[in-house]
């Protein structure tokens, strides 16, 4: 007799210390997600449903969110650092609003990374989907379009902050009236699969001396060069 195998041990299902509380294996065999006392067998999902199928459990997401979060704070505790964590979600990974409300709604924040990205993010708002107080972070190449909704979206009150990652980035955002962030390239090389030789983001340190002494980001440059030059020095 062909002996049964144990596919809830095997995937190592129901087990918190890998994230897997959530799943189970029904007395049939069957894969189950249990949300509290419920519990939805995924089977009986795609025989009503049709394959193939996407199914989203929000409380998971929302779950994950919190746990990152707990995970951070307790580390910034423990490491007595000043500063906080502030979690923006990649809209690039799922921009289906089943996945990306659960997490505003628990006071995740946003980042886009193209124009048709932050185009989604300004239906949700437009929508009244979340509050004008939630941050989004705008990442990748600006193009004059991207660059453009950024302003609009600012100027009609949402907490827009452009990425500045090459030089052309910084001429063209020199005269955006909020906060902007800097992508900077530390100079360090990892020796891994995803290691790129060639990244045409960021701003190395020499490109940030000459930008120094632009009278509007001077204080943030030569505190930002400091301390990259400091860690540099500690590194090598």
């Amino acid at each position: 007799m062909k002996k049964k195998k144990n596919f809830k041990k095997s995937w190592k299902l129901g087990i918190e210390e890998f994230n897997t509380q959530f799943f189970g294996i029904s007395n049939e065999d069957e894969l189950v997600v249990r949300e509290g006392n419920y519990q939805y067998n995924i089977r009986d999902l795609v025989e009503k449903f049709g394959a193939p199928l996407e199914v989203v459990f929000p409380f998971i997401v929302e779950k994950r969110y919190l746990d990152l979060v707990q995970i951070f704070n307790f580390h910034i505790k423990a490491a007595n650092y000043k500063g906080r964590f502030s979690y923006h979600y990649p809209m690039k990974v799922n921009q289906n609003k089943e996945v990306v409300l659960p997490l505003i709604s628990e006071g995740a924040n946003l980042e886009t990374s193209s124009y048709n990205e932050l185009w989604l993010v300004r239906k949700l708002w437009e929508q009244d989907q979340f509050h004008s107080t939630i941050k989004v972070a705008c990442n990748g190449p600006k193009t004059t379009k991207y660059l453009g909704l950024i302003s609009e979206l600012k100027e009609k009150g949402l907490s827009i902050i452009p990425i500045i990652e090459d030089l052309n980035e910084y001429e063209s955002l020199k005269k955006y009236k909020g906060d902007v962030g800097i992508r900077v390239k530390l100079g360090i090389k990892i020796k891994s699969h995803w290691d790129k030789k060639n990244d045409r983001y960021g701003l190395c340190l020499c490109q940030s001396k000459k930008r120094e002494s632009h009278a509007r980001y001077s204080k943030h440059w030569r505190g930002l060069c400091r301390a990259i030059r400091e860690k540099k020095a500690v590194w090598r």
